[in-house]
């Protein structure tokens, strides 16, 4: 029995199998031709579900989305309540899927799961301020916060190796080593809870 006799494809198994792909080959790496063959189907046979390779990433980055919008939840509080969960979510859906981050932070698909992320950041923009420009402002530096966590931690950016050499030198040194033995959570927690406490100091009344 073939996968497709157990498994008829759907859009969605489709996008899936795609996400599946791309996790452990790259995002490089995917063609309609090499999805077709993982899926055990011709490359024609998966343009029934998705209309072109455009399509395809947009259904992977909404099904992406659907897992963060599972990650979030629906919790209940004030809107420190609500950025902290979206934060999570979104680092911790990245996270699991390093190879299709890019999907993630340039989303190619503006509708579906996608826009209700949207909608959930405006939500909580909004339990904190009626001033959409103030809301905006918050979420843009909270989103900065997120997003450069996991350029970082996905290794898009180089890291510095540490100096050799006079006393103010093996100062810096001992400054990065001690850096380098924080843990993930402990950067991300405290300078989440940082960016939330200033944005409260600074616009809340």
């Amino acid at each position: 029995m073939t996968f497709t006799d157990r498994l008829p494809l759907t859009r969605q198994r489709v996008a899936d199998a795609a996400l599946e792909f791309i996790d452990v080959h790259g995002l490089d790496g995917l063609s309609m031709r090499k999805l077709g063959a993982e899926l055990g189907v011709e490359a024609m046979s998966l343009y029934n579900h998705v209309e072109n390779k455009a399509d395809l990433l947009a259904a992977v980055a909404n099904t992406l989305f659907d897992d963060v919008l599972a990650a979030y939840g629906d919790p209940s509080g004030d809107w420190k309540v609500h950025a902290r969960a979206l934060s999570h979510a979104y680092v911790d859906v990245a996270a699991s899927h390093p190879r299709a981050v890019s999907l993630l932070i340039h989303s190619p698909d503006h509708s579906g799961s996608a826009s209700e992320f949207d909608r959930r950041i405006v939500a909580a923009a909004r339990l904190m301020t009626n001033d959409d420009r103030v809301g905006a402002l918050a979420f843009a530096t909270i989103s900065n916060w997120v997003i450069g966590t996991i350029v970082q931690e996905h290794g898009l950016m180089g890291v510095r190796a540490a100096p050799e050499g006079d006393e103010a030198d093996e100062r810096v040194a001992d400054f990065q080593i001690a850096a380098q033995n924080l843990t993930v959570d402990e950067r991300f927690n405290e300078g989440l809870e940082i960016v939330l406490a200033g944005l409260e100091a600074r616009y809340s009344a």
